[in-house]
């Protein structure tokens, strides 16, 4: 079973680097904004974090969702 089908109470990582290339921490693999809709969709928490600056960037990731 990976994360994204894991334990709903703990939100997955994931890290925004340069060229808007989105890491899930918990799978180790690249994600993409259809596999955040999903994760969404399922209702699993996620936090998104610019990888350079950490700064926490999930409502702007979740307003391009729309």
């Amino acid at each position: 079973m990976t994360k994204m089908e894991g334990d709903a109470m703990d939100p997955i990582l994931i890290k925004r680097y340069p060229g808007r290339r989105l890491y899930n921490t918990a799978d180790l693999d690249y994600v993409t904004f259809e596999d955040l809709s999903k994760m969404v969709l399922a209702q699993r928490r996620f936090i998104v974090r610019d990888a350079t600056t950490g700064n926490d960037i999930t409502a702007e990731i979740l307003q391009q969702l729309q």
